[in-house]
């Protein structure tokens, strides 16, 4: 009987945190990629190429900047460093993975390939 109740316990926990706090309606199409940094929700389109900063408690967008690339690629992924205090998509060109800095303002700093090539 301990062991059925304390799985019961168990689940129910389990059960409760799991539980949904918030929805938010994504802010544009084809989000491939989310971040938290800066106190904020970062989310990438891979269709629009829009990086788009979100307040996590109302789903407004805060701002908004292009992510500008050359390489006929998709944006695969997002990343915020809280370090460099620096957004990061990131997408893949054949065998070559890409990842771009980005300032919180939208502003270029640079491309580091991530094959090394």
């Amino acid at each position: 009987m301990k062991r059925a109740l304390i799985v019961v316990m168990l689940l129910a926990a389990l059960v409760s945190a799991k539980s949904i706090v918030l929805t938010l309606d994504a802010p544009d199409t084809n989000i491939s990629g989310l971040a938290w940094g800066n106190n904020a929700l970062w989310a990438l389109d891979a269709t629009t190429r829009f990086v788009h900063q979100v307040n996590p408690a109302t789903g407004a967008i805060i701002s908004t900047f292009y992510f500008n690339y050359t390489e006929s690629m998709a944006p695969t992924g997002l990343a915020y460093s809280a370090t460099l205090n620096r957004v990061l998509p990131g997408g893949w060109l054949g065998t070559n993975g890409y990842v771009y800095q980005y300032n919180p303002d939208g502003s270029f700093i640079s491309k580091i390939n991530l094959c090394g090539g």
